[in-house]
């Protein structure tokens, strides 16, 4: 088996050949101010990377909330009262979707970083519902 990543723009696309056979899907991309990545645990910190594990973003961080499933809200605090804000799968090797945001303070930040994994999370029990029909 073998994996790559292709690089698009902003985005990627990973590859995997197997068995003579090739699958590609999304990987992480920057589309305005939102973001798709994977969690790297690294030292009890997250870091963002690409699908072929190249570190996209690592900076201060914060896991504001923790869910029964294993998912988490995460706060990347950038200069200037940026941060990135979203949820991510779980804490290694797990899909981050989030979005950058400007002008507030850490405690709202963490609002937000809540809200989006609320967002994200009715959307993917969504998506497993529908693909039960």
């Amino acid at each position: 088996m073998k994996s790559y990543c292709v690089r698009q723009g902003q985005g990627e696309i990973g590859v995997v050949e197997h068995e003579g056979r090739t699958f590609a899907c999304g990987g992480a991309s920057v589309t305005g101010r939102e973001i798709a990545a994977y969690t790297v645990m690294d030292r009890r910190k997250v870091r963002l990377a690409t699908w072929c594990g190249r570190i996209m973003l690592d900076c201060r961080n914060v896991v504001t909330h923790r869910y029964c499933d294993g998912a988490v809200a995460v706060v990347f605090s950038l200069t200037q009262g940026r941060h990135i804000v979203g949820f991510a799968l779980g804490e290694h090797g797990m899909l981050f979707r989030g979005e950058l945001i400007e002008g507030h303070d850490f405690d709202e930040a963490s609002r937000q970083a809540h809200a989006l994994a609320e967002y994200w999370s009715e959307r993917d029990q969504e998506d497993e519902l529908s693909e039960a029909d």
